[in-house]
């Protein structure tokens, strides 16, 4: 792992953030193909002898409050090890980020239309169908970075996250500066909490759809970069100690165990608090993963893991508007039953949407990447 930094280069690579990457990632697409094999716009319920996969829905948000820790942990890792002392630049930093993050982004958004406004002129009895017919004013909003809170389920309703991450990195420069002075992490700590009181606050209103307690799941990984390189005696002490391997592992548990318990029809008044304990937990897995030799840290290792990892960002930004492509043609040609949607989901369709993940990497995403390089080195070499 390379934070998208300048500092970064020579940094260590962190394999075992690309497997934390690819699990997060497959949840997501997994409670996708589930919402869309089992439609509930068209009261389509799931069947009893598999009743558990409803809790996925859950998960799935879950898995994106672990990407946004992911994105903090990665990002501080340059600038954590000198206390964050070094700062960075607003415009140096969000012109990488833009570069690295929006050509991607983009190619998908027109990726999503096409597949809406050609593939489902007509009604197919899958979820997407409240997808494929965006007003032009839910276009705009996805080209201008606000479809978090206006068209959040048009064109492809997995879209929101970029947004808000987006956001989140508008005020990175400034939470740097912060935790360079004296009393820094208390402020921040202050600010992971007042970012969950306004989404408390906003719960009624459309800004609640960009989840702004996820600023807060930004902060939390941004810590846990410093615990990882801080030099700190008593850290170094509670990093060999099981303290870490306990946080993750009881922390996950507990929302899991905690899902399975709670009423379907309470699951959103409980959503921010499971959010708080998934990011508390993220961070801690990725200390306890740092670790020379763990569990945990085998296991994200796994090479297909890193594999998938890798190209997350890719299979994240495709998956909707595939799964939703694929599952027509195989309802249309094979004439599917809802359970068997999800079986060809997950297995052909997770294929084929594996396939054209590589393709969009390799066509779209790795030179959006070597663009980000080139204009942090222009910056540095005009600074």
């Amino acid at each position: 792992m390379r934070s998208e930094h300048p500092s970064s280069k020579g940094l260590p690579r962190f394999r075992f953030v690309e497997g934390l990457r690819a699990l997060a990632c497959l949840t997501v697409v997994v409670n996708h193909a589930i919402a869309e094999s089992f439609p509930s716009a068209y009261d389509v319920s799931i069947p009893n002898s598999i009743e558990f996969l409803r809790l996925w829905f859950a998960f799935g948000h879950h898995a994106v409050t672990a990407f946004i820790v992911i994105s903090g942990f990665c990002l501080g890792i340059p600038l954590a090890s000198r206390q964050f002392r070094d700062g960075i630049s607003w415009n140096t930093f969000m012109l990488r980020r833009l570069t690295r993050i929006l050509p991607p982004y983009y190619a998908a958004l027109v990726i999503s239309l096409i597949v809406a406004f050609v593939c489902f002129k007509y009604p197919a009895g899958i979820h997407y169908d409240f997808s494929a017919h965006p007003r032009l004013s839910d276009i705009a909003a996805h080209f201008l970075l606000v479809h978090n809170v206006i068209g959040t389920g048009q064109i492809n309703y997995s879209l929101w996250s970029i947004a808000t991450e987006i956001h989140i990195y508008c005020a990175y420069p400034v939470l740097v500066w912060c935790l360079s002075k004296k009393n820094g992490w208390v402020f921040s700590s202050i600010a992971v909490a007042v970012f969950y009181a306004l989404s408390y606050l906003l719960v009624d209103t459309r800004i609640s759809r960009a989840y702004v307690h996820l600023a807060g799941a930004f902060i939390v990984g941004v810590g846990a970069s410093w615990v990882v390189t801080t030099c700190n005696q008593n850290i170094e002490k509670l990093k060999r100690s099981s303290l870490f391997p306990i946080l993750s592992m009881l922390g996950l548990a507990a929302v899991v165990v905690w899902t399975f318990l709670l009423p379907r029809e309470l699951y959103k008044a409980y959503i921010l608090p499971h959010d708080f304990i998934v990011m508390v937990s993220t961070a801690a897995l990725l200390v306890w993963c740092s670790g020379e030799q763990s569990l945990a840290k085998g296991v994200m290792e796994f090479p297909p893991l890193v594999w998938i990892g890798e190209r997350s960002y890719s299979l994240y930004l495709l998956h909707v508007p595939i799964q939703a492509a694929l599952l027509k043609v195989a309802i249309s040609t094979l004439d599917l039953t809802h359970t068997e949607r999800l079986v060809f989901s997950l297995t052909f369709g997770l294929g084929i949407l594996l396939g054209l993940t590589w393709i969009f990497h390799r066509v779209v995403e790795i030179p959006a990447m070597a663009l980000s390089r080139r204009v942090s080195q222009l910056k540095q070499a005009t600074a």
